[in-house]
C-alpha cells in the first residue's frame, strides 16, 4: 500500500509540474502574441506615414525594359563582359571532445557558377571545380585537454604562477578557424589568374560586422616578435600598418575621424612611397589641426613606424613593404594550416615573464589578427580586380536601420517629419520589423529592399546619459567608429506569395556590399557628423528610394536571378549560397567521421595504459 501510494503521489507531483509549465508557456505565448500584434500595428502606422519612402521596389524596376537596359549597361562597363562568373562561400565548424583530447575543426567550401546575361531571362549554370583546384579549406586540430589551460613546455620547472600563456582560452577556437578558412578561400579565389577569378563573390557572413569584431590593438597580438617567417618576425609596426588598411583614395578611405586617425598618416606614406610628410601641408590637405593629429603621431611613434623631426614626419619602415610582408605571412600560415594540414602552423616559441622560452598556441587574438589581414587584403583585391563582394546573412538581432540610423538622421534633421511624427515601439529587430511590411502594404512585391546605409552605423547611435541631458551622437565607448564608406548595408526580401489570405514569404535577409568608386562616389559625404569626440565622420548615404544607387541595383539584380526558390528550407535565399552550405556540411560530415574514428586509437591505447611504461621507466631505489 505504501509503495503504491508513494507511486501515486510521485506521478501526481510530476503531472502537476508539467501542467504548471504548460500554463506558464501558454500565458507567455499569449503575452508575446499581444505584444507582437501591438508592435505590428505600430509598424504599419510608421510605414504608412514615413518608412515607405525608405523601401525600393525592384519588381517594378526590373519589369521596365529601359531601366533593365541601363543596369546591364553598367554591368558591362564595370565587368567588361556579360558572362558573370560567381563563387559562393560558406563555412562549417565543430568541437569534438574525447577522453584525453579535444579536436577543433573549421572549414569552408565554395560553389562556382556563371550568370549569362545574353539570354532573356538570364541563364544560370553551375560549374565543377577542376581536380587540381582547392574548393575547400579544412583544418582539424587535435589538442590535449591539458594544453587548453597549460601551453607550456613540459621541460620547464613548476613555478605555481599563472601566466598570460596559461590564461589563453581555446575553447571556441573552431569558430575563428572557420572564419579564417572562409576569408582565406575567398582571397585565394579572387587572387587566382585573371581567367579564373570570379566577377561576383558571395559570402554567408556580414563582412562589415566581421571586420569590426576582429579588430584589436597591436599590443594584444601575442605573436609579435616571436613567430619567424621569411628571415624575420612580425613586429608591432607591421601589425599597426596592417590595421590601418584598407586604403582607397577615390572613396576617401581612411577618413578623418578622430578614432584611428593614424590610418590617414599611414595611408599618406603608402601613397607617396614612404617619402617624408610635411606636416603643415598634410594638415591643410585634410582640413585638420595640429591638435587633431598629435595623439596619432605619438601612437605611430611608439610603434616604431615614424619619427618626427620638427615639421616633418619620416617613415622608419617601408610602409608598402610591411603590408606586403604581412599579406605573405597570412598566405603562408593559412597555406600550411588549411592546405598542408600542418597544425604546427598554430604553434610558436616565445619567452615567458622570466625570459624562458615556451611553446604557445596562437591565441584567439592572434587568429583574429589573421582574419583582419585577410579581409583587408580581400577588399583591396576586389577593388583592384573589380570583383563584386557581397555578404548575405539569414538572421540577425540588429537594429542598425530602425534605431541607429533613424536616430542619427532624426538628430541631424535629415528627415524633418521625424521630429513631429509620434513613433510608438516598433518590432524588436530590423528583420522582424521589415518582415511585417508585406502585411502593411498589399502592393509590396519581391524583390524589394530597404535603402542602403553605411555599415559604420552599427557603431553610431543617438545616446542620452540622463533624461535631463540632451541626446547626442556617440560611437561605441564614446569614440569608437568602424570603417566608414567601406561597406553598405541593407535588408531585402526575395520570395513572397499572396495566393492565400495570409502571405507566404521568405525571411528578410541582410546584405553587405563593398562600395566602389565607379558606382558610389556620388552618394559619398552626403551625411556628415562632426563632434568634439568623434571629429568629422563622412558617411555613405542614400536619403530615400528615389536617390539613384546603381551599386545596389546591380546587387539586387544578381541576387534576384540567383534566388530560384527551389529549396523550401531556404526559400528566398540565393541558391549558390545554399549549395555552398551543402558542400560545407558534406565536408564537415566526412571530417566528423574521420575525427570520430580517431577515438578508436585512443580506446585501444589509452593514456592510462602508459602508467606501466612510466612506472617501469623509473629506477627503483
Amino acid at each position: 500500500m505504501d509503495e503504491s501510494f508513494g507511486k501515486v503521489v510521485t506521478m501526481s507531483t510530476i503531472s502537476k509540474i508539467f501542467d504548471n509549465y504548460r500554463k506558464a508557456l501558454y500565458d507567455s505565448r499569449l503575452r508575446y502574441e499581444d505584444l507582437y500584434k501591438e508592435r505590428v500595428k505600430n509598424a504599419q502606422d510608421f510605414y504608412q506615414k514615413f518608412f515607405n519612402k525608405l523601401i525600393k521596389q525592384y519588381k517594378t524596376l526590373f519589369s521596365d525594359l529601359g531601366s533593365l537596359y541601363q543596369i546591364k549597361k553598367h554591368i558591362l562597363q564595370f565587368f567588361e563582359t556579360d558572362q558573370i562568373d560567381f563563387v559562393a562561400i560558406d563555412g562549417t565548424c565543430s568541437k569534438d571532445p574525447f577522453k584525453d583530447f579535444i579536436t577543433f575543426f573549421g572549414g569552408a567550401y565554395g560553389a562556382k557558377g556563371r550568370i549569362s546575361l545574353e539570354g532573356d531571362p538570364p541563364k544560370v549554370k553551375y560549374h565543377k571545380w577542376a581536380m587540381n583546384k582547392d574548393v575547400s579549406m579544412v583544418a582539424y586540430i587535435p589538442i590535449p585537454f591539458a594544453q587548453l589551460s597549460d601551453v607550456t613546455d613540459t621541460n620547464l620547472a613548476e613555478t605555481f604562477i599563472v601566466s598570460d600563456a596559461d590564461r589563453i582560452d581555446l575553447s571556441n577556437i573552431q569558430i575563428l578557424i572557420m572564419q579564417l578558412a572562409e576569408i582565406f578561400l575567398a582571397y585565394n579565389v579572387v587572387t587566382s589568374s585573371t581567367l579564373e577569378s570570379p566577377k561576383l563573390l558571395m559570402m554567408d557572413l556580414s563582412l562589415s560586422s566581421l571586420m569590426a569584431s576582429v579588430a584589436a590593438e597591436p599590443n594584444q597580438v601575442h605573436l609579435t616578435g616571436h613567430y619567424p617567417y621569411d628571415r624575420r618576425t612580425i613586429d608591432k609596426a607591421d601589425i599597426a600598418i596592417a590595421y590601418a588598411h584598407p586604403f582607397n583614395a577615390n572613396l576617401g578611405i581612411p577618413g578623418v575621424k578622430k578614432f584611428k586617425i593614424y590610418s590617414l598618416i599611414v595611408a599618406e606614406f603608402h601613397l607617396n612611397g614612404s617619402q617624408p610628410i610635411d606636416i603643415p601641408r598634410f594638415l591643410t590637405k585634410y582640413g585638420l589641426s595640429e591638435k587633431d593629429i598629435s595623439g596619432a603621431i605619438n601612437y605611430i611613434e611608439r610603434h616604431g613606424i615614424v619619427k618626427r623631426e620638427g615639421k616633418v614626419l619620416k617613415a622608419l619602415v617601408d610602409i608598402n613593404a610591411s603590408w606586403e610582408y604581412v599579406k605573405s605571412f597570412f598566405q603562408n600560415l593559412c597555406q600550411r594550416l588549411f592546405i598542408e594540414k600542418d597544425q604546427s602552423a598554430l604553434i610558436y616559441n616565445s619567452p615567458d615573464e622570466n625570459g624562458v622560452m615556451r611553446r604557445r598556441w596562437l591565441s584567439p587574438t592572434d587568429i583574429k589578427f589573421l582574419i583582419s589581414v585577410g579581409i583587408r587584403a580581400l577588399t583591396e583585391e576586389c577593388w583592384k580586380r573589380r570583383v563584386l563582394l557581397t555578404g548575405v546573412v539569414k538572421d540577425s538581432n540588429s537594429k542598425y536601420l530602425s534605431r541607429n540610423y533613424l536616430g542619427v538622421a532624426k538628430h541631424l534633421n535629415i528627415y524633418p517629419e521625424l521630429s513631429t511624427l509620434q513613433i510608438h515601439q516598433l518590432p524588436w529587430t530590423d528583420r522582424i520589423f521589415l518582415e511585417t511590411l508585406p502585411l502593411c502594404d498589399e502592393n509590396l512585391d519581391v524583390p524589394w529592399s530597404s535603402i542602403e546605409i553605411d555599415s559604420a552605423f552599427m557603431t553610431l547611435f543617438l545616446y542620452q546619459k540622463e533624461q535631463s541631458n540632451p541626446p547626442y551622437i556617440s560611437g561605441v565607448k564614446g569614440t569608437i567608429v568602424s570603417n566608414e564608406k567601406l561597406f553598405a548595408r541593407s535588408l531585402a526580401q526575395f520570395f513572397l506569395s499572396r495566393k492565400k489570405s495570409t502571405p507566404l514569404m521568405g525571411h528578410v535577409v541582410f546584405l553587405d556590399r563593398l562600395l566602389y568608386p565607379e558606382w558610389d562616389s556620388k552618394n559619398l559625404d552626403h551625411l556628415v557628423i562632426e563632434t568634439n569626440e568623434l571629429g568629422k565622420v563622412s558617411l555613405f548615404c542614400c536619403k530615400d528610394s528615389s536617390v539613384p544607387n546603381i551599386g545596389q541595383d546591380i546587387v539586387m539584380y544578381f541576387l534576384s536571378i540567383l534566388t530560384r526558390n527551389h529549396f523550401p528550407e531556404v526559400i528566398g535565399y540565393p541558391d549558390p549560397l545554399h549549395k555552398a552550405d551543402w558542400g560545407a556540411k558534406s565536408i564537415g560530415k566526412k571530417v566528423k567521421g574521420l575525427i570520430n574514428s580517431s577515438e578508436i586509437s585512443f580506446r585501444a591505447n589509452p593514456l592510462s595504459k602508459t602508467f606501466r611504461t612510466i612506472r617501469d621507466s623509473v629506477r627503483r631505489l
